[in-house]
């Protein structure tokens, strides 16, 4: 078996060589590693023991290079213990080698135990650079002291450059950012960060601590219902708008009927009054006085005399109309209903008044009476109103009164037609 002096500058050697050199890093790897996580006293002792065989061998083969290239020039200065160790076998140093290699496993085997079951510094920063949330810890000077890679990466977005001075990063985050209670609110294309910065004591040294959260989701569902919130308002304001729109438009409404019934008051106050003149002895003085002091008080603003005539609705618009000249006669049975008579006592006298204006009339016949009904139930009421003056010449334009009773007749679930030819009808259907 050739020695290691033999075998200098040859293959062999320089792999024996090789793997001597790897297991001194791996053991001063190892001593470093147990020394930082403050393994213990033993750990610590077998990890330098390691170290201090894995170099003797190593030296050991530098040396035996030095003894080779020194006989080689003819010169002899070396220790009889190096002599010997140059004429030892080289699987010797091969086998010595196994054993360190055998060694350094157990102990690269026992730190990654130790690093999985025990919590280390490495663990603790591996724990926090998998964090979501950002993490700084640093001096109230500025210097850095921990920092996850969340907050490096918030770091580099927002000053485009390393974390490196705390207190120039946190000026950055308040001048990007919106102030948002405590915090710092700050958005991104990567997101939305709340920042927040407090102080803290450990081990008699004062620490600053500045802690990024994602809120994205949070503002995204913000932004959502601020959006919504802004649909809804507008959604309001028109619905305002409309209500305002409708409340003129009834009032519009409201405005056009008392015109109507103004109109129409009015209209048969002034035929009472010309009928009066015409024929005083046929004319209730008091019913023109009592409607014409009405009107007068109607049209001042005062309050209205009330009337000491005829109580019934239907009862005073015949006498209404007989007091313009009119006689109003009524054929079949009178309805119990209120607002049938009410509706009824209306028809007449609006049809009376038409029959004076526009068609030279002087009597109005109404005729009562029932029609089978559209659907199952109780037969329709059907009330027609004709004169007996001139027929119209053309068609029939409702408008003030008659526009007026139509749609209280409609309101009250009936309905209304007028016709023109043969002669005026004015028909309710109940």
């Amino acid at each position: 078996m050739s020695s290691l002096g033999a075998i200098t500058d040859t293959t062999p050697w320089y792999i024996i060589c090789s793997v001597s050199l790897i297991l001194l890093v791996g053991a001063i790897t190892i001593l470093l590693r147990a020394a930082f996580d403050a393994r213990g006293r033993k750990t610590t002792v077998f990890a330098a023991l390691n170290l201090l065989l894995a170099f003797c061998l190593f030296l050991a083969l530098m040396d035996c290079f030095t003894i080779r290239n020194v006989s080689n020039a003819g010169i002899r200065a070396f220790l009889p213990f190096e002599e010997w160790l140059f004429a030892l076998p080289h699987m010797c140093y091969a086998l010595v080698e196994v054993a360190l290699g055998l060694l350094l496993l157990l102990s690269a085997r026992d730190a990654l135990h130790y690093r999985k079951y025990n919590l280390t510094q490495d663990s603790i920063k591996q724990a926090l650079d998998s964090l979501p949330e950002g993490i700084l810890i640093s001096s109230p000077d500025g210097v850095v002291r921990l920092a996850n890679l969340r907050m490096n990466e918030l770091c580099r977005a927002l000053t485009s450059g390393i974390l490196k001075d705390a207190g120039n990063f946190w000026e950055r985050i308040r001048e990007t950012g919106k102030e948002q209670g405590s915090g710092v609110l700050v958005r991104s294309e990567g997101g939305t960060f709340l920042f927040e910065k407090e102080s803290f004591v450990l081990n008699g040294e004062t620490y600053d601590r500045i802690t990024a959260m994602d809120v994205s989701d949070r503002y995204r569902i913000i932004d959502e219902l601020e959006e919504k919130n802004g649909h809804l308002l507008d959604i309001k304001r028109r619905m305002k708008d409309a209500t305002e729109l409708s409340a003129e438009m009834f009032l519009s409404q409201e405005e056009a009927d008392a015109r109507a019934a103004l109109h129409n008051q009015l209209g048969q106050v002034l035929l009472m009054g010309r009928h009066y003149i015409q024929h005083k002895d046929t004319t209730d003085p008091e019913l023109v006085y009592m409607a014409t002091r009405q009107m007068n008080s109607f049209l001042l603003g005062e309050e209205a005399e009330p009337y000491t005539g005829e109580e019934d609705d239907l009862s005073r618009a015949v006498a209404m109309a007989g007091s313009i000249g009119v006689t109003a006669s009524i054929r079949g049975e009178v309805p119990k209903d209120d607002a049938i008579r009410e509706l009824l006592g209306r028809a007449i006298t609006e049809c009376a008044a038409n029959a004076v204006k526009h068609a030279g009339g002087d009597a109005v016949t109404v005729e009562i009476g029932n029609a089978p009904a559209e659907s199952e139930g109780a037969p329709a009421l059907v009330i027609a109103i004709t004169n007996n003056g001139a027929p119209p010449k053309g068609a029939i334009t409702e408008s003030g009164g008659l526009l007026s009773l139509r749609r209280d007749v409609e309101a009250a679930g009936g309905s209304m037609k007028i016709e023109a030819k043969p002669q005026f009808v004015l028909r309710m259907t109940f």
